[in-house]
C-alpha cells in the first residue's frame, strides 16, 4: 500500500507540475496574442492608400470604397484589419466578384507598409444573348458564354447574337447565368470558321433539340448567302462542317453564280450531306 501510495503522490505532483506548466504556456501565449494586437494598430503599417488597376467600366471608386469597408475593424477584436501586412486579401476578392459580374478575376496584394494594390481584370462584351428577337432585350456575354451585364440597343451585325435557353443562376435573371458552356463552344466554334472563311455571321440559335442554326449576316465571296440560315447539329465537328459546306457552294453554284431563286437555307444535319433550300 506504501509503494501504491508513493507512486500515486508521485504521479499526482507530476500532473501538478504539467498543468502549471500548461497555464503558464496558455498565459504567455494570451499575452503574446494580445501584444501582438497591439502592434498590428501600430501606424508604421496603417493602410492609407487604395491604388485601383484594370477597372474600365467598373468604377474605381466603387471598388475603393468596397476595399474601405473591408479592412474596418479587427479580427478575433484584437488584430487590425487596416494593416498592409494582415489586411483580408481573399474576402476583399471575392467581395468584388460577387458584387460585379462583369469582373472575371480580382487580386490584392501590399505594395509598402501604408499602400495596397487592387488589381482588377474584366470580362469583354463578346457577344449578345437575347431573350427574343421580336424585343431585342440583350445582355452581354463573354467567350464563355457568361451572362454580365446589360447591353444597349446595337445596329445589325455590330455584335453576334445569340438565342438558346441559359443556365441561370437566379430564376428568371439572366445576370451571371450561361449558356449551356459545351454547346456555346461547339456553335463559336462553328462560327469562328465561317468568319474566317466565308463570310460574316450574325446570329447563333441554340435549338432545343440539339440543334444549331447560324445566320449569315454578309459574305464578299458569296453575296447570295446573306440572311441564309445554316443549320447544323452538336454532334458535327466544326471544321468538317465548313469543309462540306465550301465544297458543297463550289459544287452548286460554280463561278459563283448566283441562284434564281433566293436561298432561304442550308442544311447540314445529315453526316456529309448538304441541302440547300430555295424560296418557293
Amino acid at each position: 500500500m506504501t509503494r501504491l501510495t508513493n507512486i500515486f503522490l508521485r504521479l499526482r505532483e507530476q500532473s501538478q507540475v504539467w498543468f502549471s506548466r500548461f497555464i503558464i504556456l496558455v498565459l504567455l501565449g494570451l499575452i503574446f496574442f494580445v501584444a501582438g494586437g497591439g502592434v498590428s494598430h501600430n501606424k508604421k503599417w496603417q493602410i492609407i492608400q487604395i491604388n485601383v488597376e484594370g477597372a474600365n467600366a467598373v468604377s474605381s471608386d466603387e471598388v475603393r470604397a468596397i476595399a474601405l469597408e473591408r479592412i474596418l475593424g479587427n479580427y478575433f477584436l484584437i488584430y487590425s484589419r487596416n494593416n498592409s501586412y494582415l489586411f483580408p486579401e481573399s474576402e476583399i476578392a471575392q467581395t468584388l466578384l460577387h458584387t460585379f459580374p462583369r469582373i472575371s478575376s480580382v487580386s490584392a496584394f501590399r505594395d509598402d507598409e501604408h499602400t495596397i494594390t487592387i488589381n482588377i481584370s474584366e470580362r469583354k462584351p463578346y457577344a449578345l444573348w437575347c431573350e427574343m428577337q421580336i424585343s431585342k432585350d440583350c445582355w452581354f456575354i463573354d467567350e464563355g458564354g457568361f451572362v454580365f451585364d446589360k447591353a444597349p440597343d446595337f445596329s445589325k451585325g455590330a455584335y453576334i447574337e445569340v438565342y438558346g435557353k441559359l443556365v441561370e443562376k437566379n430564376a428568371g435573371e439572366p445576370l451571371r447565368a450561361s449558356l449551356p458552356y459545351d454547346r456555346f463552344i461547339i456553335a463559336n466554334s462553328f462560327t469562328n470558321l465561317l468568319r474566317d472563311n466565308i463570310g460574316k455571321p450574325f446570329r447563333i440559335a441554340l435549338k432545343s433539340e440539339d440543334e444549331f442554326e447560324v445566320t449569315m449576316y454578309t459574305s464578299a465571296r458569296h453575296q447570295f448567302l446573306a440572311d441564309v440560315t445554316i443549320r447544323f447539329n452538336d454532334a458535327s465537328d466544326p471544321a468538317v462542317l465548313i469543309s462540306n459546306l465550301e465544297k458543297a457552294i463550289l459544287t452548286q453554284f460554280p463561278n459563283n453564280t448566283s441562284p434564281k431563286k433566293r436561298l432561304q437555307y442550308i442544311d447540314m444535319r445529315f453526316g456529309n450531306k448538304v441541302i440547300f433550300g430555295f424560296e418557293q
